[in-house]
């Protein structure tokens, strides 16, 4: 017993471009938000505490 391969859905015309414009804006949000310091979160700090307790 085979199982069917599903065609993968393909975008063209508007919906690619939307798509694609979708994808740039992101891409260019991400790029412009400030870098963090994770060394200074909270949770990093507690996970270096049990690492260091138990030795690791």
């Amino acid at each position: 017993m085979a199982i069917a391969i599903k065609a993968i859905p393909t975008l063209y015309g508007e919906d690619a471009v939307r798509f694609r414009e979708a994808i740039e804006q992101t891409e260019r949000e991400y790029d412009a938000r400030p870098q963090r310091d994770i060394t200074k979160d909270a949770r990093y700090i507690m996970m270096k505490n049990v690492l260091r307790k138990a030795r690791i």
